[in-house]
This record gives C-alpha cells, sequence and structure tokens, in this order.
C-alpha cells in the first residue's frame, strides 16, 4: 500500500496539501471500490463509470451530489454507514469530504443491473442469487475468516455469523 508520504513525494505535493486513494476490486458478477483520503478532498466520478449502488462508509463524513446540483446526499459514518446511492448511477457526480475518510462502494458490472443490498448484524440465510462482501474487519462466517474486500457466492443454506465489530454487506441481484 502506498503511504501518504510517498504518495505526496510521487505527486510532489506538499505536506499541507490533500490526498486521496482510490482502490477497485472487479469479482465475476459486481465490482467494490474503496475511497481513502483526508478531509477537504473534492473527486469528480464520470457517468460512464458511476455504477456505484451503495456506498459503506467505515470511518469520515462528506455529500454527494450530481454534477452542478445542488441536492446532495450526506454521507456519515456517525449517522448511516450503509448509503443507497442508485439515484446517481450513470450521472456524473462530486464527492466533497468534511472529515477524513474510509468509503467503500458496490458496483454493477453493467449498466442494467440492479442488486439489493443490506448490512448483515446476525446470522441469516442465504440464497443462491446472492453475495456476502467483507468491508471492514475479521468476521468469521461458518467457521472461516473473511478479511476486507473478501467476498463469496451465498448458497441455500444458514450462515452462522461473528461480526467481530466487523462490517458486511448482503448483495442480491434482482
Amino acid at each position: 500500500m502506498i503511504t501518504k508520504s510517498d504518495y505526496m513525494r510521487l505527486h510532489r505535493w506538499s505536506s499541507d496539501s490533500r490526498y486521496m486513494m482510490r482502490y477497485s476490486k472487479k469479482c465475476e458478477e459486481f465490482g467494490i471500490c474503496s475511497e481513502i483520503g483526508d478531509a477537504n478532498v473534492i473527486f469528480l466520478e464520470t457517468a460512464e463509470s458511476r455504477t456505484t449502488l451503495y456506498q459503506i462508509v467505515i470511518r469520515g463524513s462528506g455529500r454527494m451530489s450530481k454534477l452542478f446540483d445542488s441536492n446532495y446526499t450526506d454521507l456519515n459514518d456517525e449517522v448511516d454507514s450503509f448509503v443507497n446511492l442508485k439515484k446517481f448511477k450513470g450521472h456524473h457526480t462530486i464527492f466533497e469530504s468534511y472529515t477524513p475518510f474510509l468509503i467503500y462502494g458496490f458496483n454493477t458490472l453493467h449498466s442494467d443491473e440492479d442488486w439489493d443490498g443490506k448490512l448483515v448484524t446476525d446470522s441469516f440465510t442465504g440464497d443462491d442469487k446472492s453475495s456476502l462482501v467483507c468491508f471492514y474487519g475479521r468476521p468469521v462466517i461458518n467457521g472461516i475468516e473473511m478479511k476486507p474486500r473478501d467476498y463469496a457466492k451465498l448458497e441455500n443454506k444458514t450462515y452462522d455469523v461473528r461480526l467481530n465489530n466487523a462490517v458486511l454487506g448482503v448483495f442480491t441481484r434482482l
């Protein structure tokens, strides 16, 4: 992983500059992205690349809107860490951070796809149209430890969950 000092050195930024790094992972049926950065960062996303359906706010706060639109959605880990942002899919967007942040996104691979999503809080029964994604921490699912950005295709069975303060999501293709 690139540290903040490495990033600043590579980009010849001063120590008072703001930074943001972005990571993405293409899975078989969906994508996972993550952004980490300082307060007062602004970043844009084009309509073509905006396929995020849900944002999972692990740390920090900010706001997102369609470009040139005054109607925005607040993202805040202390208020609601799982935010449905389907209304922004396929639009140019802008994000402004208020505090240092770590945010994950659950993305479609194709613009015509739709998924339902929710956070996991306890053991549950899965189905073969769903996937489980770990966004933070090290939960144990049916005796197997997961780490951030791990995912699994679910089956029609019960899943025993020990969260261990982790953040997990279940996403079902509609």
